[in-house]
């Protein structure tokens, strides 16, 4: 193989894999990261799970938690998931997230970390792409108050898997909500 035929071939090849790696996007918003007590009692509630993919909620939840635990969060308690009305649990959401509510209140908690699952599936095509979407709400028990929110959702590559995509995309909010460097107060 000739000098100008291996650059040719090597060009075509980095242009490819620049092409599929193009493949995978993310985008990811939240507000700016509150002063917050990693010492203190945190709950995460299952989010709200908008889409047809049963257990979804459950997964974050608890993906959520262990993050937590590996951010300093020292205390996480899981809300046990509400029981729902039936097959599909539609506009539960907001029940949902007041029971959740009180039970970290009666839990003590200082915080809940509150939210939704608004995609969890593998894109219909010839490499079924992964694609994750989510929102995250933390409110202060003793205020009431969201202190911070988050959203973030991206696709993947045809060789990720969801668990791996959601986790990181998870990880990325939570290092919104606790830089390194940590908050404890």
């Amino acid at each position: 193989m000739n000098r100008l035929s291996y650059f040719a071939s090597t060009a075509a090849l980095s242009l490819v894999l620049l092409g599929l790696g193009g493949c995978a996007s993310t985008r990811l918003d939240a507000s700016p990261a509150p002063r917050l007590d990693t010492q203190a009692i945190w709950s995460v509630a299952p989010p709200v799970n908008n889409t047809v993919t049963p257990y979804a909620a459950g997964r974050v939840q608890s993906q959520l938690a262990a993050l937590l635990s590996t951010h300093g969060v020292q205390h996480v308690l899981l809300v046990p998931a509400a029981n729902p009305g039936g097959p599909l649990p539609i506009d539960n959401g907001a029940q949902n997230e007041r029971a959740a509510l009180a039970w970290a209140r009666h839990h003590q908690a200082r915080y809940a970390l509150l939210g939704s699952v608004d995609e969890w599936e593998y894109k219909i095509g010839l490499d079924g792409q992964p694609a994750v979407g989510f929102t995250l709400r933390l409110v202060d028990l003793k205020t009431g108050s969201v202190i911070w929110s988050g959203a973030a959702s991206a696709s993947g590559g045809s060789r990720e898997g969801l668990a791996v995509l959601s986790q990181d995309v998870l990880n990325d909010l939570i290092n919104r909500l606790l830089p390194a460097g940590g908050h404890g107060a």
